[in-house]
């Protein structure tokens, strides 16, 4: 009896979800088309009166005559821009202060700082946290790089994430990401303040390089003897050195750079400058070694306030830096490096990312250029250009509206959608 009650409950549900599934497919599948703006899709020339198509959370087709699906959400965006969302290439946002460096570790490559990474409260509650506000989507920014912060030589593995989600697990794109590192005065501060090493230029560079060889003899031990007792920071280094995580170093001054420059052809690492405030003075030695530069917002172009005007290592401030490697071939993006909320967070504002990044155009940038500093270029330097970046079918539905051009201070943006859903509007 039990049995032929649930076998008849058992069918009434698959009727039920037979009944429902179809119309659920459709809501789900329902073509989003933005409709009469200017399309800038960054990987090409600019669309008057374009289209963008979405679906099932992908672009299917922008142009300037793309057919419209039927039952599609058509929205009229006359007058407005269609930008590929803006990608952040170094934060800390989302990780609360006390939750940044381990105060007591100054090499700390087995953190990870996606397990401090809740940018949206409890998961499942309903509660918007704290990026669903106007300080990221309100400055149309759907991507973002998460650091553990500038406070250690190796602060620990960094992840690539959505500024909008449901759970974790639908925000994050890569992690790990990159291995933070630092150079110059924000390690040696912190050292000081808790009376051990680095207290100079030389111990950092030193302490680094003794990290690296001891992952080398780890990895040719373990290669030998797999029983041995596992070590998460070696096994972490190991993939630096085996390039399978780029070394994200921060270094403003000349002679930072340089050092980073020689650990990284010392030990093979795949490297990226972050900040890099005085990069242009290498950058021949960039373009020939293939290193990326992540700068400092235009403005704020010294992420640590490490600018001191009476040592000759480090440049005045220079709004053209930007302008001078793109030019020379450097592949270059401008980030926010925002912090956590808090007294600790620098003037740095992701909101502000666009707006300030187009101060470069005044400096000789040009402005496919400057938009392309914060969408694809920053995209490939993170390796997530396969999904976001530029608006082009089979990428993540990743997209912002502006009413009006992309680089005036006037410009506002009205509306973000990430993965296809409409997140926030103005």
């Amino acid at each position: 009896m039990t049995t032929r009650r649930t076998m008849r409950a058992a069918l009434a549900a698959g009727g039920l979800l037979a009944t429902l599934c179809p119309a659920l497919l459709r809501a789900q599948e329902r073509a989003i088309v933005l409709r009469g703006g200017t399309v800038v899709p960054v990987d090409g020339a600019p669309i008057p009166n374009g289209t963008v198509v979405m679906r099932g959370g992908k672009i299917v087709a922008v142009g300037a005559n793309v057919a419209i699906p039927g039952g599609a959400e058509v929205v009229d965006v006359r007058g407005k821009y269609i930008l590929p969302g803006l990608v952040d290439a170094m934060t800390s946002l989302g990780v609360a202060n006390s939750d940044l460096n381990e105060p007591t570790e100054t090499i700390a490559p087995q953190l990870r700082v996606i397990e401090g990474y809740n940018p949206f409260g409890t998961f499942g509650s309903g509660k918007p946290g704290v990026l669903r506000n106007d300080e990221v989507l309100g400055g149309g920014v759907t991507t973002m790089y998460v650091a553990p912060a500038d406070a250690a030589l190796i602060g620990g593995q960094g992840a690539v994430v959505k500024t909008a989600g449901a759970t974790l697990a639908s925000v994050i794109v890569r992690e790990p990401a990159s291995m933070d590192m630092t150079l110059g005065e924000p390690p040696k501060q912190a050292a000081r303040q808790r009376q051990r090493d680095p207290a100079t230029r030389m111990a950092e560079v030193a302490m680094l390089r003794q990290a690296f060889i001891k992952a080398q003899e780890y990895e040719r031990n373990h290669a030998a003897n797999p029983a041995l007792p596992r070590d998460l920071g070696m096994e972490a280094l190991g993939k630096l050195l085996r390039r399978e995580l780029p070394a994200r170093i921060q270094a403003t001054s000349a002679i930072d750079i340089r050092s980073a420059l020689g650990l990284a052809r010392e030990f093979n690492l795949a490297l990226v400058l972050d900040g890099a405030a005085s990069a242009q003075l290498f950058k021949d030695s960039l373009v020939a070694r293939n290193v990326p530069v992540i700068l400092g917002q235009v403005s704020h172009p010294f992420v640590s306030n490490e600018e001191i005007p009476d040592r000759s290592d480090y440049p005045p401030v220079d709004e053209g830096t930007a302008t001078a490697l793109i030019k020379a071939g450097v592949k270059t993006a401008i980030a926010s490096f925002s912090r956590a909320f808090g007294t600790l967070a620098p003037a740095g504002s992701s909101k502000w990312l666009l707006v300030d990044a187009a101060i470069a155009a005044g400096y000789g940038l040009a402005e496919a250029d400057v938009i392309r500093a914060v969408t694809l270029t920053p995209a490939e330097i993170l390796g997530v250009s396969d999904r976001i970046g530029s608006l082009t079918a089979g990428k993540d539905a990743d997209v912002i509206v502006l009413d009006g051009p992309p680089l005036s201070v006037k410009t506002w943006v009205q509306r973000v959608y990430v993965g296809g859903e409409l997140v926030f509007q103005k």
